[in-house]
């Protein structure tokens, strides 16, 4: 099963804000985030499920969550304590796609465990307070640029660039140097 973390980045790696919400919209992410989800299985975070209510018809969420009290939108849709959890319950529900939609802290638990990245690099810097951002991550080390994709602004908004990156296996990873 492959486990993707799908997200829209401004400078900075900037994702959000920690009052919630995401500071902008662009409807070229929105439509290519639309479409990639569209029939999946998603992992998402507890503020990010509250903030997508009523949006997820027929995608089906995994809400990371300790809480097991947390009352859920729909009987669909699942509960799970850890990634290893949800990677689980996906895997048992014959899924083979599961991808992480946010929020920041559901990608850094995510991360170890991700084989794909689907990241817009928005052409714009995101002034809010309290910014929250997207785990780094190694381009030299562990991922691979596989597909990069230049959008133009439209309608007024700003330009942007759709990355795909997957995890290179351990055997392509150059070794360490030795210490001393």
């Amino acid at each position: 099963m492959t486990l993707s973390l799908i997200a829209a980045l401004a400078e900075d790696r900037v994702i959000g804000s920690a009052a919630g919400g995401v500071p902008w919209d662009h409807p070229r992410d929105r439509a290519h985030f639309r479409a990639r989800t569209a029939s999946r299985w998603l992992l998402v975070g507890r503020s990010t499920y509250g903030e997508m209510e009523g949006w997820f018809g027929e995608r089906v969420p995994i809400v990371l969550s300790r809480s097991r009290g947390l009352r859920l939108q729909h009987a669909s849709h699942r509960l799970a304590g850890s990634v290893p959890a949800a990677l689980s319950l996906a895997r048992t529900n014959g899924v083979g796609e599961l991808i992480v939609c946010g929020g920041a802290a559901v990608y850094e638990a995510a991360m170890p465990h991700a084989d794909r990245l689907l990241l817009t690099r928005l052409g714009l810097r995101a002034e809010v307070a309290e910014p929250v951002r997207f785990p780094r991550f190694d381009t030299a080390r562990g991922w691979r640029l596989v597909h990069a994709e230049g959008w133009p602004g439209e309608d007024g908004s700003a330009p942007a660039r759709l990355e795909i990156y997957e995890r290179m296996p351990h055997s392509a990873l150059a070794p360490e140097p030795l210490p001393g």
